[in-house]
């Protein structure tokens, strides 16, 4: 990790999201990621996290949503409201949830769609004996369609796709979602691999906390559209009510949010 530069690599500050002029997905909130960083942003479906990602990756205006106040940075240029493909010039690709890869072409040919931004063949080449050499399984079904690839293969592919298109900022969208827990362990270890000896940055969106917080850097925790708690992941493990709601230790009661874990403790605390 770059401890040197002051600046971060992404900044997203007091931003909030509006779909169709009036619902607000996200209220406010400040993130910042440093350069080689892995930061994590944890929290339940509809906490908000795939609209930031898609807010930072220009995807908002598919969805009749914008950013209507505060601003995201990204090497210093606002970027918020801009259209994908500018943003993507910049360097940021995005792995989505869902419609990771093309169904109707093979391995191989999802790879040629992104390899195709490479300028010669012989880059592009290289490229897929860079992507082979961390995801040796895609090597074993390269002629596969990917519509009858399994989930771990899919989201391999998605990855792989991502990274040929040489990103400065990698977002991940659910990395987990829908694969058994091995599986989700060699992806989170390998995505870690591949940062450290590729030297890019990676904003990973994850309701897996402990998956995501094993490699991470940093990370914040997302609650109803608002940032309601953050810090390193020591820290955040060692959080008594992050530890109940996100990790699944300590006492065992039902809640629906981390804001009720936080009202149960204040309650506890006074009467109990």
């Amino acid at each position: 990790m770059n401890e040197t530069n002051d600046k971060p690599l992404l900044h997203i500050e007091k931003m909030e999201v509006v779909y169709h002029n009036v619902l607000t997905a996200v209220q406010g909130i400040s993130i910042e990621v440093r350069e080689n960083q892995i930061v994590a942003l944890l929290g339940t479906n509809g906490a908000g996290k795939t609209t930031t990602l898609r807010a930072v990756s220009g995807f908002l205006g598919i969805d009749d949503a914008k950013v209507t106040e505060g601003l995201i940075r990204f090497r210093g240029d606002e970027i918020q409201n801009r259209p994908p493909h500018l943003i993507t010039q910049k360097g940021i690709v995005l792995v989505p949830e869902q419609d990771k890869v093309f169904d109707n072409l093979t391995v191989e040919e999802n790879l040629q769609v992104s390899a195709s931004v490479r300028k010669d063949r012989t880059s592009r080449e290289n490229s897929y004996d860079f992507i082979f050499n961390y995801f040796a399984v895609l090597a074993s079904v390269r002629n596969r369609l990917g519509g009858y690839l399994s989930g771990g293969e899919r989201q391999m592919l998605s990855i792989s796709t991502a990274l040929l298109c040489n990103p400065l900022l990698l977002l991940v969208d659910e990395l987990s979602l829908g694969l058994a827990p091995i599986i989700v362990e060699e992806l989170m270890n390998l995505l870690k691999t591949i940062r450290t000896e590729q030297g890019f940055t990676v904003l990973l969106v994850e309701q897996n906390a402990l998956g995501a917080l094993g490699i991470a850097d940093y990370g914040y925790v997302m609650e109803n559209g608002r940032i309601v708690f953050d810090g390193d992941p020591n820290r955040l493990r060692s959080h008594q009510d992050i530890q109940e709601f996100y990790l699944g230790q300590g006492e065992r009661e039902t809640r629906k949010s981390y804001r009720e874990v936080k009202q149960y403790r204040r309650t506890r605390r006074w009467y109990g």
